[in-house]
């Protein structure tokens, strides 16, 4: 390895920025009406609960106090603080420095039209419990122009602003960063910072921390240090010599890793060459949280390949990192080794995968795309293999299910206004629509209106099942009508159709069917198998997310690894003859869309997920 991967290093001086009050401990004051006020510059990303706790006063003081702030305040503005004896301590304190963070700051944010806490939750990087803890009417809904108090999740740099006013922390630097030797390294608490940033900076669970520092759950001052318990790079896992048993360099001096073994010649084959084309940041100097399941991904794929090491298979292997950037995947397709490859796996993100298809044509090599369903000429690219089944192979599952499985289901199709043309999710249900017509399906449609508030029952029929189908595959856009549906469960039977990118959202109903290419039930005795393997090689654990990439990846080496193993470099003309593989989450079934096109995988499974 050329070049250290990513790690955890606290090192140099460390600076504090002091509070705004303690910059400027002497406001301006002035007298209306007989009564002293300050006068008060509104700070960016600032609202009124700070505020009030700034100065020690209810927000209805100031409120009373400042007529022109009803519509929201604007970073500039100029307020009047009613001042007093407390708050004059108040501030007073604050000047000699003892500020401590006891809690959360606050943002207040004016809810726009159509807005979901959804979308809200996801503009301020908090979780949508959160927002709802702070703000319990929201629990009953959004409206326009309600506002909300966010808590701060401390996004911005923590280097302190030019010239502002610094002290450097008095400990000793070494005290601070010699910590090598212990299971843990040291995290200088700075303005704003919460629990909840500072984990996430760290890439650990709040409980961790808080364990490590008792007390901190209740409050963490500023200055004070938190011992962040140090969590191994997956990368390093991933990539560890005694895991993977191959060498790994940086992807700029080309291929990162290539089995070390001498190729053995098995039934007249010559060695598969596979290459792995996948983000792994490894210039990133912090972890990249979504770097995680692509090492899960290729953890899975290294577990296949060496299950089929031991039945006798041998392998060329070659990694590159192709980052995110189509700059980046340019100059992994310069390698010449890539020319020559039975198959490369990747890339990950829609951005590149136009390229990768180019390179496969003109170089005639076989290309796995394992993840975006949006694959260009994947109609007339006969090199390129899409897992992730498209719109067509959706539309003609959906037709059948609601055809036969689901024949009995009154279908509604709830159609939000002003959704985007290029909605999957619409263009999905628009063709649905007319697939099923032309079958002579009875479906009934409801338009909803913007503001949420829908009368359900209109279309809704008791005795049957209702099942819902929304004209998008945005959750953030669907959210706001779901308390109505939820309400009308108590009187109806109510089934929501979602995407399968909604199966970790909140809020749902408690029944909902989704179509999918993984199974829902994974056989228990393979999985726990594997898990043992993934545990010993890489001596962690993936991720539980759903899908699991571990097992993606362990699936669909599995399956190349047969057919090229078994029909050599025209495996093509065997794709979807019955092939038999090792599988846990997914069993793929390769067919070309049209003559000449690409191989896109038409196994889909319908599954049902109890919310509640």
């Amino acid at each position: 390895m050329t070049k250290q991967l990513l790690s955890l290093i606290l090192s140099g001086c460390i600076l504090i920025s002091l509070s705004a009050i303690g910059q400027n401990a002497e406001y301006p004051t002035k007298k209306v009406n007989g009564i002293e006020y300050y006068i008060y510059t509104v700070q960016p990303s600032e609202g009124m609960f700070s505020i009030s706790r700034r100065f020690g006063v209810k927000q209805a003081d100031i409120n009373n106090a400042n007529p022109q702030i009803q519509d929201g305040l604007k970073a500039g503005m100029q307020i009047l603080v009613p001042v007093t004896a407390e708050n004059k301590k108040h501030i007073q304190k604050s000047v000699n420095k003892t500020v401590t963070t006891t809690g959360p700051e606050f943002i207040q944010h004016k809810v726009e039209k159509k807005q979901t806490l959804f979308a809200i939750s996801r503009l301020y990087n908090v979780s949508q419990e959160d927002i709802k803890k702070y703000n319990p009417e929201a629990e009953k809904g959004l409206r326009e122009g309600m506002i909300l108090q966010i808590p701060k999740a401390a996004k911005e740099s923590q280097k302190p602003v030019e010239n502002a006013e610094t002290i450097k922390y008095e400990k000793p630097l070494e005290q601070v960063s010699n910590t090598e030797n212990k299971n843990y390294i040291i995290h200088v608490v700075q303005e704003n910072e919460t629990l909840y940033s500072i984990s996430k900076k760290y890439n650990v669970d709040i409980v961790s921390i808080t364990q490590l520092n008792p007390g901190s759950a209740t409050s963490i001052g500023l200055g004070s240090e938190l011992k962040i318990p140090k969590k191994e790079s997956p990368v390093k896992s991933i990539f560890s010599k005694e895991a993977s048993d191959t060498k790994v360099r940086n992807s700029e001096i080309n291929p990162i890793h290539q089995n070390n073994e001498s190729p053995k010649i098995t039934d007249n084959q010559k060695p598969i060459k596979i290459s792995f084309l996948l983000p792994f940041m490894l210039d990133q100097v912090k972890v990249d949280p979504g770097t995680e399941r692509f090492l899960d991904f290729y953890g899975g794929s290294l577990i296949a390949i060496q299950e089929a090491k031991k039945n006798g298979v041998s392998f060329e292997i070659y990694t590159f990192d192709t980052e995110k950037s189509v700059e980046k995947l340019t100059e992994v397709l310069n390698n010449p080794e890539l020319k020559s490859m039975d198959l490369i796996i990747g890339p990950a993100f829609s951005s590149q995968v136009a390229l990768m298809g180019q390179f496969a044509r003109e170089n005639k090599v076989k290309a796995l795309i394992p993840f975006t369903a949006k694959v260009p000429e994947i109609e007339n690219n006969p090199y390129l293999f899409q897992f992730n089944p498209g719109l067509e192979a959706n539309l003609k599952f959906s037709k059948e299910l609601l055809l036969g499985k689901l024949k009995n289901y009154h279908v509604i199709f709830a159609e939000i206004q002003d959704v985007n043309s290029f909605d999957d999710g619409k263009n999905w249900s628009d063709n649905l629509q007319d697939e099923l017509s032309k079958a002579h399906k009875t479906f009934s449609r409801l338009e909803l209106s913007n503001s949420g508030d829908t009368d359900f029952s209109k279309v809704l029929k008791r005795g049957e099942k209702n099942l819902i189908i929304f004209n998008t595959d945005k959750y953030g856009m669907i959210s706001s009508f779901l308390p109505a549906l939820k309400e009308k469960e108590k009187e109806y039977n109510i089934v929501l159709f979602e995407q399968y990118s909604w199966l970790n959202q909140p809020n749902k109903l408690i029944q909902n069917v989704y179509i999918s290419p993984f199974i829902v039930n994974l056989n228990p005795v393979e999985l726990s198998l594997f898990d043992v393997q993934f545990d010993q090689f890489f001596k962690r654990q993936a991720s539980s997310d759903v899908p699991r990439y571990d097992l993606l990846g362990y699936d669909l080496t599995n399956y190349f690894i047969s057919v090229i193993h078994r029909y050599g470099t025209r495996f093509t003309e065997k794709m979807g003859s019955g092939n038999n593989f090792k599988w846990i989450q997914s069993q793929p079934l390769f067919e070309r869309i049209s003559n000449g096109s690409g191989f896109v995988n038409q196994r889909l499974y319908m599954g049902d997920d109890k919310s509640e």
